[in-house]
């Protein structure tokens, strides 16, 4: 029994181990990985392109430097552990692939850096494991500034973001997001001009539209102009308007986009245009693999060599087979020091010796349970071969009773 038990767990160290190689479908993320100390953040799990009809989460996390505060309905925490577990109670009928899974809030505690550390045991609607790969998150916790209220006042007067923007009609991509500065959009040659809504950050803050008027055939630029109130700021956004009646010569879409060894965050998806990365000191050059969605699309690769320490902002441009149409994918790549490297390969190590942990503490304890089934097993038929033995002794005796009675009578007979 001890040996299966030992193969069980290696077995599943050693798929732990081959994760890596498993194609990315787990994401931890947050809204911001600078958060200042007795400040709560939200982490957010979300799935790929898996079917899952049932799963079990587990976040392994410091709680000296952080707090758990809530989370997704039936999770358990276990000192530094939270465990998650979903399963679809119509027997797999409803699966949840491509979205966010779970949501977790906490507190933190103690200034500096810390990671948390996402696996988990995922199921498809015939009971069969899919395999994922483990998720990494590091959120550093700063000192809270005393002049926070002024940063506000002067965030106030500096800011040049948009709070919204949207067209009048359907179709503007990537959805809206204020870091986001470029846009695209298509339209027939009945379009002459887009009404555009556009409402700052900053109540009083300028703002500027041109190009959204007498739209020509091919390529037009709608651009925003924002202006901070005390004109120290300006932040253009732009919206690229392609007019046809030709959209598959205007295609600039990409069918796929990878690096190779390299995770993009989120998973890609052909409307999402910025991605982020994370890799190691010794990383150069960047392996990109970017396919067009029509053949005769033209990709061009910009500024993915000779990357530097600290972030990189990768070009992925997309030129439709029209020739002007085109769609920049943006990725930010962030080269890690040699001391994060560092730091990443002993939490990873740490988190891995954690995890071999508990699995020898479930296997210790599936040991125990089978033991204890075999124990009461084992009663069991006791109890049975007692009842049989006692039932065949019961007869034998009635049996003997029976004979020593009609033994007599005869006797008796014979004497008369």
């Amino acid at each position: 029994m001890k040996k299966i038990i030992t193969s069980i767990i290696l077995l599943t160290i050693i798929n732990i181990a081959n994760i890596s190689i498993a194609i990315e479908n787990l994401i931890l993320s947050t809204e911001n990985e600078n958060v200042n100390i007795n400040e709560s953040f939200k982490i957010y799990v979300n799935i790929g392109e898996i079917k899952t009809a049932s799963y079990t989460l587990n976040i392994y996390f410091d709680n000296s430097k952080v707090e758990y505060l809530s989370g997704s309905e039936n999770t358990n925490v276990v000192n530094n552990r939270i465990i998650n577990i979903w399963y679809d109670k119509n027997g797999g009928e409803k699966t949840k692939s491509n979205e966010q899974i779970a949501v977790f809030e906490f507190k933190a505690k103690e200034i500096g850096t810390t990671s948390l550390y996402l696996n988990g045991e995922f199921f498809d609607s015939k009971g069969n494991s899919i395999n994922v790969n483990n998720a990494y998150l590091k959120i550093n916790i700063v000192e809270e500034q005393n002049n926070k209220k002024i940063n506000e006042i002067e965030g106030e007067d500096n800011n040049s973001l948009l709070k919204i923007m949207r067209l009048d009609k359907e179709g503007l991509i990537p959805e809206f997001s204020p870091n986001i500065k470029e846009y695209y959009f298509i339209t027939d040659l009945n379009i002459n001009s887009l009404d555009v809504t556009a409402i700052p950050q900053a109540t009083n803050a300028n703002i500027n539209i041109t190009g959204n008027k007498n739209l020509k055939k091919g390529l037009n630029k709608i651009l925003i102009q924002v202006t901070s109130r005390d004109n120290s700021n300006k932040s253009i956004y732009t919206i690229n308007v392609t007019k046809t009646n030709d959209e598959k010569a205007a295609n600039t879409n990409l069918e796929m986009l990878a690096i190779e060894n390299v995770t993009l965050e989120p998973i890609f998806d052909t409307n999402i245009l910025n991605y982020n990365a994370s890799v190691s000191n010794d990383t150069k050059n960047l392996n990109i693999f970017a396919v067009p969605e029509n053949i005769n699309g033209k990709v061009e690769i910009a500024k993915k060599d000779e990357l530097v320490e600290g972030n990189n902002i990768v070009i992925v441009k997309v030129t439709a087979p029209n020739g002007y149409s085109y769609k920049n994918y943006i990725i930010n790549v962030y080269k890690r020091s040699t001391e994060e490297d560092k730091k990443l390969e002993e939490e990873k190590k740490e988190n891995t010796e954690k995890l071999n942990t508990i699995l020898s503490e479930q296997g210790t304890e599936l040991e125990k349970s089978y033991k204890k089934e075999e124990n009461t097993e084992e009663k069991n038929n006791m109890k049975v071969i007692y009842i049989i033995t006692a039932l065949i002794l019961i007869i034998s005796i009635e049996i003997f009773v029976i004979k020593m009675i009609k033994n007599k009578k005869n006797n008796k007979n014979n004497k008369n």
